[in-house]
């Protein structure tokens, strides 16, 4: 592909965030390319603006001067372009570039690792400096949920240790704050937590040390009996387990807030509702005057036109996929909005099937492109903040004719689930008959597997007893 196509690619997958780091590093270094606030001011993109020379009290000898030194600027920079300067042309921006980049790293606060905070526990130990080494090793073996991912025998394998001696070095790890730390599964987890608050000669440890598996199969008459405890009494046990942190770990590791700008927004009027883009976040640019004035000038050198036009033609190209991407997150917009109606209407149930073959048909564009258009992006509506890849599914007719999308069918399962007796919950083949009661034929095994999308647990688990 060419250079413009594979550009034009590029803005089209990017979210709202990596446009705009994409626009600042062009307007960085592309001179021909102004960006326009609402009030016309420039703000980047022309070398040749000085702003001393618009001020009213400057002479003529002094205007003249500071356009010789612009046009001195230029003939540097296309001299870069040539490949004369080694640096290229971004140098005339390179100190206030690294201003900023000083600013940023200085407003930055970085958060405490989990392996850092383990390791700040470690040196105020008073041990031989090889424990202390078999210690960084453990530590360096531990996930952000807390728990040691290398075997133990693989460990002392590679550090040249028995593996007596490296068990100890885990054990000595697992001393370590938060409670629970370095566990090899969940039971080993949970009993050092247990130990940990005084807990080892109870019930609870009994519990977790020798049932936890039956529990995990909701098998709890079984492990009452073997307990020789009542329900009541295993219940209270189970309630108090609650309370004990699986993932000790989970805490400590770094957590980045994700922030998302939605791309349009679906906005309810009088007459219905409509799609507004969001072009606040998205600058506006424009060709630099001062550069097409230059290009037209018969007194420009050469090589000077030449790296212009060069630059004019990037900015063009950047301008027009700019335009091409808005145009077509649009028109997608537009045609979920149409045919989600009743879905920003009514509610969930009423989503219907929606395929992107579809859009692509009705838009007279590639599936590709519009699969490229929706791809990490969000539009805002009245019922919330959604990935465009929300509105897309397969979906069925129901015996009414009436077209309903996977998604309604997966609501309409995890209503019935919400509104069955715990202590007979439904199994999938009866889920499955319900369905086909309200019209909608969808056999026990895609009821299995959407349900098992939702995380919902088997007939089996969801058993109270």
């Amino acid at each position: 592909m060419a250079p413009q196509q594979i550009q034009s690619l590029e803005v089209l997958l990017a979210s709202i965030q990596e446009l705009q780091m994409k626009i600042s590093q062009e307007l960085s270094e592309n001179p021909t390319l102004e960006q326009v606030s609402p009030g016309n001011e420039e703000l980047s993109g022309d070398i040749l603006s000085n702003t001393e020379s618009v001020q009213k009290n400057e002479t003529p000898e002094e205007r003249r001067e500071n356009d010789d030194d612009g046009m001195a600027e230029l003939a540097r920079l296309a001299d870069s372009w040539r490949g004369g300067d080694q640096n290229g042309p971004t140098t005339a921006f390179s100190a206030e570039a690294a201003e900023k980049r000083q600013y940023l790293f200085d407003s930055l606060t970085v958060e405490q690792s989990l392996q850092e905070y383990l390791s700040e526990q470690l040196r105020f130990l008073d041990i031989d400096d090889k424990t202390a080494e078999l210690a960084e090793l453990v530590i360096g073996s531990i996930d952000d949920s807390g728990y040691l991912r290398s075997i133990t025998a693989d460990l002392a394998t590679v550090s040249g240790v028995s593996l007596e001696e490296m068990e100890r070095v885990v054990r000595l790890v697992q001393t370590f704050d938060p409670p629970g730390i370095c566990a090899r599964d969940i039971k080993e987890c949970l009993l050092l937590q247990l130990e940990h608050r005084g807990l080892k000669k109870t019930s609870l440890h009994a519990l977790v040390r020798n049932h936890l598996d039956d529990v995990a199969a909701n098998r709890l008459p079984l492990v009452a009996k073997r307990m020789k405890v009542t329900m009541d009494e295993l219940r209270e046990m189970l309630d108090a387990l609650k309370h004990f942190n699986p993932h000790p770990g989970a805490h400590l590791a770094p957590d980045s807030p994700q922030f998302i700008t939605p791309e349009a927004t679906i906005v309810e009027n009088e007459d219905g509702y409509t799609v507004v883009p969001n072009k606040s976040h998205i600058p506006k640019l424009r060709l630099s005057q001062q550069y097409l004035k230059i290009l037209e000038d018969p007194t420009t050198p050469p090589d000077v036109k030449e790296y212009i036009r060069e630059k004019l033609n990037k900015s063009k190209a950047l301008m027009k996929s700019l335009d091409q991407r808005q145009s077509t997150i649009m028109r997608i917009s537009e045609v979920i909005l149409d045919t989600q109606h009743d879905f920003f209407e009514h509610g969930i149930e009423h989503l219907k099937p929606l395929t992107m073959q579809q859009v692509a048909d009705r838009l007279g564009i590639h599936e590709t492109t519009v699969s490229r258009a929706i791809a990490n992006k969000h539009i805002q509506s009245p019922r919330g903040l959604f990935e465009y890849k929300f509105f897309f599914s397969s979906g069925y007719q129901s015996d009414s004719g009436e077209e309903v999308s996977n998604r309604s069918v997966m609501e309409k399962i995890k209503d019935i689930i919400a509104l069955e007796d715990p202590k007979k919950p439904h199994s999938d083949q009866k889920i499955s008959d319900m369905l086909k009661k309200l019209g909608l034929n969808v056999a026990r095994r895609t009821v299995a597997k959407y349900r098992e999308s939702m995380r919902i647990p088997t007939s089996n688990l969801r058993k109270e007893f």
